[in-house]
């Protein structure tokens, strides 16, 4: 038997497949109704309120598919016209000096909020602090290098360089360093950044290598101002040290004599005598002792 490929009748309508015609066709919720010949296959389109013939059966479809998937973001459309340029602001005051930045606001670096704070030093250098307002202990106020080892019996291993706190308050170690320097050509050799607070009296011994003298030295350097705190050149004197960009001499007063000197023999290590004791005179205030006193008040033994 021969089959007939499927058809849309559009008789009776004109064009029955036109707006009107399905308009009418369509049901509330989108469905199409029509009526499809059983033998021949040809459909037919039916009002709403129509009914089938004899020889036909009711077919039905939906005017619209379901919703699909949300499609790709399109791409971005072009920028749209400048704007209007405004009007200018009123002009600033200006800035006359270094100075006149003393008092804006600004931030530190562990995100408190300050206002600047402009110094000079006594070498010249400007410095340019925020300040939060709070008061930290006073830096460098009494602070020596109070106790030196750096010649050990054997291998050297123990090395290190003590720092007393001679003055009446606690006193902060920020921002300070040990720096050591080479006796024979002035030049850095090391350096050890010091942090946290040092107490009325006390002493904290900070862990270097230092060299072996003939002569060499270490200095306490305020890293912010550049300030020599306080210096020994031992084995003999350095009176022009190299430190960052500034000229020091390591020596107070009269050198310290090259034979009073660290043992590689002996235990021992060079003291200031009487603990913290500082005239500013190396030669009076230094001394060999036998009795090492890390991170203890200095006592002097043969």
């Amino acid at each position: 038997m021969k089959r007939q490929p499927m058809a849309l009748v559009l008789a009776g309508l004109g064009v029955l497949a036109g707006a009107a015609a399905l308009s009418a066709a369509t049901e509330g919720d989108g469905t199409i109704r029509a009526c499809q010949h059983v033998r021949h296959g040809l459909i037919r389109v039916i009002p709403v309120t129509g009914s089938c013939k004899k020889g036909e059966k009711p077919i039905s479809w939906n005017q619209l598919g379901p919703k699909g998937d949300k499609g790709d973001k399109g791409d971005p459309g072009d920028p749209g016209p400048q704007g209007p340029k405004g009007d200018p602001g009123p002009p600033g005051t200006g800035l006359t000096s270094i100075a006149g930045l003393a008092g804006l606001a600004c931030t530190t670096s562990e995100g408190a909020q300050g206002r600047v704070e402009v110094d000079t030093t006594a070498t010249d250098l400007i410095t340019l602090t925020c300040e939060t307002g709070v008061t930290p202990p006073p830096a460098a106020a009494g602070l020596v290098i109070n106790e030196v080892d750096y010649d050990q019996v054997g291998a050297d291993t123990a090395g290190f360089v003590e720092i007393r706190n001679a003055g009446d308050a606690a006193a902060t170690l920020d921002g300070l360093a040990i720096v050591l320097v080479n006796g024979g050509d002035g030049a850095e050799y090391g350096r050890a950044a010091l942090s946290g607070t040092i107490a009325a009296g006390g002493h904290v011994a900070v862990d270097v290598d230092l060299q072996n003298g003939a002569p060499d030295g270490v200095a306490l350097i305020d890293t912010a101002s550049g300030n020599l705190l306080d210096a020994l050149s031992y084995e003999g004197a350095i009176t022009s040290a190299q430190i960052g960009t500034l000229t020091y001499s390591l020596v107070e007063g009269t050198p310290l004599d090259a034979a009073v000197a660290d043992s590689n023999t002996v235990d021992g290590s060079l003291i200031r005598n009487p603990d913290g004791a500082d005239t500013n005179d190396a030669a009076a205030d230094w001394a060999f002792t036998t009795t090492v006193t890390r991170s203890a008040p200095n006592v002097l033994t043969p």
